[in-house]
């Protein structure tokens, strides 16, 4: 019997020092918490011998100016070390390492049955994007739902085996260069395709990867998905 998969976004519901310093960098900018204002993804994450540390890098990305200077502020207060890696406006770059790792953290501990996809610091607290393998999943100890799906649903922006093709051609032939490196008539020859139907794969191609960027590179926009998700699934049961 084929497995079936499914990607649940859940709440570590347990402390974390990492998720505190965003919260109170949201509220000392006098904003209500609502968990998107302020969002960081965490990756090349390295876990110190004996689980003590956590070293490694976490893409911020926040709504208001301000909040990052704010951020930092709370870093240097709990004296978790940090650089800025890149920084423009609207989303930056840090590394840091973070030596008060409590024993339960999720990043080390990983929830038993669910192999963490994402992992994302918000105002609210850790939230993990799990890959569940055939079943459904409503939580477990400290980690509360969001949202949930099939993977084929939450995973939609992956690129089909012609669109990976297609657009990679267009690529190297210079299509998306300025100025254009060949037209769209030229492609569509050149890969024996109509121009309508060249247009239709390049357009659905595009749509996948600006959604796996805003999901993946945006993390503020991901939270505020996620929150959207939950409000309306909540407002269908009522």
């Amino acid at each position: 019997m084929r497995a079936s998969f499914r990607v649940a976004y859940s709440l570590y519901k347990g402390e974390c020092l990492l998720a505190e310093a965003f919260r109170e960098a949201v509220r000392a900018r006098a904003l209500s918490v609502r968990g998107d204002e302020l969002v960081g993804r965490l990756f090349g994450v390295r876990i110190g011998s004996g689980g003590e540390s956590i070293e490694g890098c976490i893409r911020v990305s926040y709504k208001q100016r301000g909040l990052l200077a704010e951020l930092l502020r709370e870093l240097r207060r709990r004296r978790i070390p940090y650089r800025v890696v890149y920084r423009s406006k609207g989303n930056s770059v840090l590394w840091f390492k973070h030596s008060g790792v409590c024993g339960f953290c999720p990043l080390i501990h990983a929830a038993e049955g669910a192999v963490p996809k994402t992992m994302l610091v918000t105002p609210l607290g850790l939230l993990f994007e799990f890959i569940l393998c055939g079943r459904e999943w409503a939580g477990n100890g400290p980690f509360e739902v969001l949202a949930s799906g099939s993977a084929q649903e939450m995973m939609d922006y992956m690129l089909t085996p012609r669109e990976q093709e297609v657009i990679h051609y267009a690529y190297t032939r210079g299509y998306f260069d300025q100025p254009r490196g060949a037209t769209l008539d030229r492609i569509a020859a050149e890969l024996k395709l109509s121009k309508s139907s060249l247009h239709e794969i390049l357009r659905s191609a595009t749509r996948k990867i600006i959604t796996a960027y805003m999901r993946h590179d945006l993390p503020h926009l991901v939270v505020s998905r996620i929150l959207e998700r939950r409000t309306a699934a909540a407002a269908a049961q009522e």
